[in-house]
């Protein structure tokens, strides 16, 4: 993710009379005749409200200024021609942004921006409640018209890493109650990584059900042990299997977004649409959740007080599938000291083999989790 920078150059056309993107001149510069004028102006923090970035530093010089000052006052100030200062102020004041003062010559001075700028927020949010009825009506539209389209419609095709990143963000960002994937490496690389998970955390605050299963040589890697903890730490909730098929993700049963390529993630993805094809997708999904390991916290009162907290800490791991090389670099123990426990809790539990060991431990309780103490794990830091 690119971060904001201080300062955005900005290009204004010249003799536009409407004052939302006024000329913005010197006197001393005869370069507007060009029609064109390029000027450096500070962050438009109040472009969400509608506020474009030369009206924004007017407005912030009249609350600087605490009292009235004229058009030529304000111009001078800011370096621009008394024409476009006029243009400015006139769309502040419809804006109910400036107050007109009635002398002579007028001045004006800057409303209150806390009633003023809220005035602005309820505007917004009106306009964006109406868009929503609109997106309502042509959302039903659209089903309507897939719902009687071909067979072709019921598959859509995304080509790229950037396309299908920004419909991918798009589905998890619109989840309503169900968001369930399969996770393996590789991975398409983000600009940053925390973007996907505050979405999801999002989703989980407003009543999503978060599901996914991870591929357990997957967990091998710091970052995806990292996500899946911070995820779980969310509330989703998560498990483990040896071998995941296929990536997938699923979003409220009406939609499944699968990578084109899972060796290719950034090469693009389809998108599945409600289709017995979709309903395959869920079902598959529905059967490796059921068999996979989950990935959350010990159950109360499950190992025996013989198996101390490291002990516990390698049985978890082990029960997600990690090897005993991966269990050492996650736990911070040495490779000879993860065997140790390993043998001997496979010797408590009478198991044979790891794979017995990790299923007799689950039928007795002593494990829910491969991830241990969630909140003393590594996280990714916003």
């Amino acid at each position: 993710m690119h971060r904001a920078r201080d300062v955005a150059s900005i290009s204004i056309p010249a003799g536009n009379p409407s004052g939302e993107r006024s000329l913005i001149r010197s006197d001393s510069d005869e370069r507007q005749t060009a029609g064109w004028l390029t000027v450096s102006q500070p962050n438009n923090q109040l472009g969400a409200v509608g506020v474009s970035p030369p009206h924004e530093q007017a407005y912030r010089y009249l609350v600087r200024e605490g009292h009235s000052r004229t058009a030529r006052e304000v111009a001078e100030a800011l370096g621009l021609s008394v024409r476009a200062a006029r243009d400015l102020l006139r769309v502040l004041e419809d804006k109910a942004l400036v107050t007109r003062v009635p002398t002579r010559p007028p001045g004006y001075s800057a409303s209150p921006p806390e009633l003023a700028l809220e005035t602005l927020v309820t505007r917004r949010r009106e306009e964006l409640a109406q868009i929503r009825v609109v997106a309502k009506e042509l959302q039903d539209q659209y089903r309507e018209a897939a719902s009687d389209g071909t067979a072709a419609d019921l598959v859509e095709v995304i080509v790229g890493r950037e396309r299908s990143m920004r419909y991918f963000m798009h589905l998890v960002h619109t989840a309503k109650f169900q968001f369930d994937s399969l996770t393996k490496p590789p991975y398409v690389a983000v600009d940053d990584p925390n973007d996907v998970l505050r979405a999801e955390g999002a989703g989980i605050r407003r009543g999503v059900r978060s599901r996914s299963v991870y591929e357990s040589g997957a967990l091998d890697e710091s970052l995806t042990l990292a996500v899946a903890e911070h995820s779980l730490a969310m509330g989703e909730q998560a498990r483990a299997v040896a071998n995941v098929p296929m990536k997938l993700a699923l979003f409220d049963g009406r939609a499944g977004f699968v990578p084109l390529k899972v060796d290719e993630p950034g090469l693009g993805a389809l998108v599945v649409h409600p289709s017995p094809l979709l309903d395959a997708l869920i079902a598959l999904f529905e059967s490796i959740w059921e068999r996979a390991v989950p990935l959350q916290s010990l159950r109360d009162g499950g190992p025996p007080d013989e198996l101390s907290e490291r002990a516990q800490q390698v049985l978890l791991l082990m029960s997600a599938g990690l090897k005993d090389e991966s269990i050492a670099r996650v736990t911070g123990m040495s490779r000879r000291t993860v065997q140790k426990h390993v043998t001997a809790t496979m010797a408590m539990l009478g198991a044979r083999t790891r794979f017995q060991a990790a299923l007799l431990a689950r039928e007795r309780g002593w494990v829910g989790s491969a991830l241990a103490n969630p909140e003393q794990a590594p996280v990714i830091s916003d």
